[in-house]
Formats: structure tokens, sequence, C-alpha cells
């Protein structure tokens, strides 16, 4: 079995290419549904990678303006975030896409607490699509790993040895075991009105993630459907999500369980990047750079909704579960005597269904 921190970088190396909802204009999108006979037809691949090319000059924006999921599984709960902070992407002679990305992030697991790293990596997908109606299923499978890099730039648990903690991920044998994970490549899924979803692996047109909730209509943009743990004493950052004009409101829905309540905010990017490279890079919560435009308390096991008009910008969704910032303290699992070398019991976790939209302002 894998252990939690190579099969973070194992996720790490394979999600954070999650952000193409720039692919294609909604427009011409719902045209090639009108015939996805002859855009599917085998013998078309090459006018295909000819349309998919039309948006893909926007595949490193999208990359580097929005965190990507960590999970162990396609159905586990969120573990951590990537954030890329620079991107390049051409188009091979024979139609391929080589990427290459750098970026930080960080991860929880049982023996180290929070990990904060920086990663870099270059990949050449394979790159395709089918239509399923009007949706786009966007197929991108592993051709070439060229390089990758990881280095750990935080151990939250006092005392834990930084060898131990990697899990021998610079070992020859568990190299072999990540770039067995990374053959499986990833599917974006784009609807017609700018939705993405995405998955690890290939997803059959037709099919979906997991999502915990059911989304309804086409009048709101989904930017994140999922479900993700954060852990006691810890923050999740999701976003940062575009909003492209002044008339326009982020709609967040949240339920928990795990813990009575937790804290949820919205910050501006500004503040927001300030805040993550903090979290990333030091031991325990940081104090908030500046107060957040909104923190409310959402209480375990009950739909909690907001919705906030905003200008036009970038915005995270903070959830917060620890006693350090916002107004809930999460409960303690106490210092039980433990046998030697044993670890302490980490503070209870919040698991949190999502999801974030952007709409018109009411």
């Amino acid at each position: 079995m894998i252990d939690r921190p190579l099969s973070l970088l194992v996720a790490l190396l394979v999600l954070p290419l999650s952000g193409c909802s720039s692919c294609m204009q909604s427009a011409g999108q719902t045209s090639f549904g009108i015939m996805p006979g002859v855009v599917n037809d085998p013998g078309n691949r090459t006018l295909r990678r000819s349309i998919l090319r039309y948006g893909l000059d926007q595949f490193c924006k999208e990359l580097t303006h929005r965190g990507a999921p960590l999970k162990m599984r396609e159905e586990d709960p969120v573990m951590g975030r990537y954030f890329a902070r620079s991107c390049s992407y051409q188009e091979l002679s024979n139609g391929d896409a080589f990427v290459q990305f750098t970026g930080v992030g960080y991860a929880w697991t049982n023996v180290s607490l929070r990990i904060g790293f920086e990663a870099t990596g270059a990949i050449q997908y394979n790159q395709d699509f089918l239509m399923h109606g009007s949706t786009m299923y966007a197929y991108f499978r592993t051709r070439t790993i060229a390089s990758t890099s990881f280095k750990t730039v935080m151990v939250e648990r006092a005392g834990v040895n930084g060898a131990e903690v990697l899990g021998g991920i610079a070992n020859p044998v568990a190299q072999q075991v990540v770039e067995k994970q990374l053959t499986r490549g990833f599917t974006v899924i784009r609807e017609s009105n700018g939705t993405v979803e995405f998955g690890l692996g290939i997803i059959e047109k037709g099919q979906h993630p997991t999502r915990p909730f059911e989304v309804r209509g086409k009048d709101r943009v989904t930017f994140m459907n999922e479900r993700t743990e954060v852990h006691g004493q810890q923050l999740e950052f999701l976003g940062p999500f575009q909003v492209e004009s002044n008339d326009r409101a982020l709609y967040v829905n949240l339920v928990i369980d795990g813990v009575p309540a937790v804290d949820a905010m919205v910050v501006g990017k500004d503040a927001g990047d300030a805040w993550l490279e903090q979290y990333i890079r030091k031991a325990g919560v940081p104090a908030m750079p500046q107060p957040p435009l909104t923190s409310e308390v959402v209480p375990i096991r009950a739909q909690w909704s907001k919705t906030l008009p905003v200008g036009k910008g970038y915005y995270y969704v903070v959830i917060d579960n620890s006693s350090s910032v916002g107004s809930v303290a999460p409960p303690s699992a106490g210092r039980i005597p433990l046998l030697p070398g044993a670890l302490a019991a980490a503070d209870p976790a919040a698991l949190v269904n999502v999801v974030v939209q952007v709409g018109d302002a009411p």
C-alpha cells in the first residue's frame, strides 16, 4: 500500500492541470454538440485537435489562477491543495501538449500534520476530446514524464524526522510507483456555460466525478463541487475564483460534519495570497493579513448558503477549523498519555461538502 506522503506526490503531479475552463468559447462548444457524430468520428482526430488548440493558449492562465485539489483516490476527500505560480505550454509537432509548471502547496497526513512544499513538473500529454451533447470531455493521456521534483519546506509535527515524513519518495522504487500513477492522465469535463469538472484518469462520456451537491440550472458557473477534510487547527484555501464583472456575486453552499462548527470567510486575492504563503511555510495558523470581506459560523449538518455581491477580481473562500482565527474554537483531542515514541492524536477534522458558483448579483 502506498503511504500518504508518497501518494501526495502522486496526486500532485497529476492534479494541477484541472483548470482548463477556457478550452473553448461557449457558443462554439454548443455548436459542436449539434453534430457530435461528426466531431467524435475516430477519423476526425486531427479536426478535434485543431479545435482544442483554439483555447489551449489559455491553459496556463487557468492553471495559475486556481488551486488544484490533492487526494489519494477519486472517491476520497481532498487532503491538500496545489497552487501553480508559473506555467508554460507548447504544442509539439505531433500535436501533443507539453506543460511545464512550478508551484507551492500544502497537505495533511496523520504522521506529519501539515506539510508545506514546492513542486515542479514537465509532462507531455496526448490530448483529445469528445462531445456528449453540448458537453466537452477533454482527455489528457500522459505520454511522457520529462521531469518532476518535490521539496518539503515545512513539517508541522515537531520532532518528526524529515526523511521519515517523506516516506522514501527519493527511493527509485517509489519513483516507479509515482510514474505508474501518472500514466492515468486526467479528464476535464466542460459544460457549455463554462462549468468545469476534473477527474483523475479517463472518464467515459456521460459520466462524472463524485459530486456532493446536485446542481440544477445553467444560470451560474460552478467552480467547485467537492468534499474536503479540514483537520483540527488547520485552514483550507479554496480558489481563488474569478469574478469577471462588477454585477456578479459569489454563491457558496456548505454542509459540515465531524465538528460542531467552522468559520467560513471570503478574502480578496492579495490578502489570500499573503495568508496562504505564510500557511505553507510556517507551522501553526498565521493571523489574517487584513479583515475578511465576510466571516460567518457554519454549524454542523445544516446547509449554509451565502450570496456575496463582489466587484471584479479574484477571491478565496477560506474554511477555518482552528482556534487562532475566526470565532469558533474547535474541540481538542486532548493529550492522553502515550507509549514511548507514539504520536499524540490530532484534533478532530471537519468533513466539508462545498459548492462555489458565480452568477448574477441579486
